[in-house]
């Protein structure tokens, strides 16, 4: 016993402490001396991460994928404003469930991207529509009906030239006040004429007359069209200057051709002769 007490310094007594506390204890570490190196890659799990504790500071850029996310975890909220654009997101990720109603305005539109099948049918008004954008070229041929136009709208710089029918033209409508003065023809108003030489040959006509000389005094003049249901008159009477010396004429239908008439001249004592003569048609 005084042999190991004579022994025993301060230095050893120290030293066997030490030994005993780390015996004791089973190791000990200074704080914050592990870092990543110290930890096998993988072998963390999200027990060993305390709740609420990695930050923004603590992710890779670009470090979470859509793998990370929950489905249906994240909101507007969880978006900085103006921070999603086109390729942070997945084709066809994005649908009308996923966008706040009236939300989506002109500016987060690509120009061009939007076409006929993306606009719900019947959902768009006049008012979603720029004044005096739209053009011939956007409507469908045949769509535009009476109930689409104004009353009192139209004038005569929207109709095309020969553009009106007869059957559009409702009876009875049209008055003087609408015809430009001597714009009508003899046709338009149903009034057809010709002047007939003394020979049966025509002189002049309305148009599409044809005459015929049938013996003396006795003439077939054929305008072309049927005027069995209209009135006639015959004068006798040169084409041009002539000295008009007058005789008896006689018009009728033409028996077997409802196109002419058939037309007589005679003089005072009632013999036949053969003269010019000038026909008008009424119809």
């Amino acid at each position: 016993m005084r042999q190991l007490r004579a022994r025993l310094t301060f230095p050893t007594v120290v030293a066997g402490a030490a030994v005993l506390v780390l015996g004791t204890a089973g190791g000990a570490y200074a704080a914050n001396e592990w870092t990543g190196a110290n930890i096998v890659d993988g072998s963390l799990t999200g027990a060993d991460i305390a709740d609420g504790s990695i930050k923004t500071l603590d992710i890779a850029t670009g470090g979470v994928t859509s793998l990370d996310i929950q489905n249906g975890a994240v909101t507007g909220t969880d978006i900085a404003n103006l921070t999603v654009g086109g390729a942070k997101l997945a084709e066809n990720s994005v649908n009308s469930a996923k966008i706040v109603d009236g939300s989506v305005k002109s500016l987060d539109i690509l120009d061009d991207t939007i076409t006929g099948p993306d606009v719900k049918d019947g959902s768009l008004t006049g008012d979603d529509v720029n004044d005096e954008s739209l053009t011939g070229a956007d409507v469908l041929d045949g769509t535009v009906t009476s109930a689409d136009v104004a009353d009192e709208t139209l004038t005569n710089s929207d109709l095309g030239t020969d553009s009106v029918q007869a059957t559009e033209v409702a009876d009875n409508s049209i008055d003087a006040g609408e015809i430009v003065d001597f714009g009508l023809t003899n046709e338009d108003v149903g009034l057809l004429f010709a002047q007939i030489n003394a020979d049966g040959t025509v002189a002049n006509s309305s148009g599409g007359v044809t005459s015929t000389s049938l013996g003396t005094g006795v003439y077939q003049v054929d305008f072309g069209r049927n005027i069995s249901f209209c009135g006639f008159t015959a004068t006798q009477g040169e084409a041009g200057v002539g000295g008009a010396g007058g005789a008896i004429m006689g018009v009728t239908d033409r028996s077997g051709n409802a196109n002419a008439i058939f037309a007589t001249a005679r003089d005072a004592a009632g013999a036949g002769i053969n003269t010019a003569f000038q026909v008008m048609v009424v119809c």
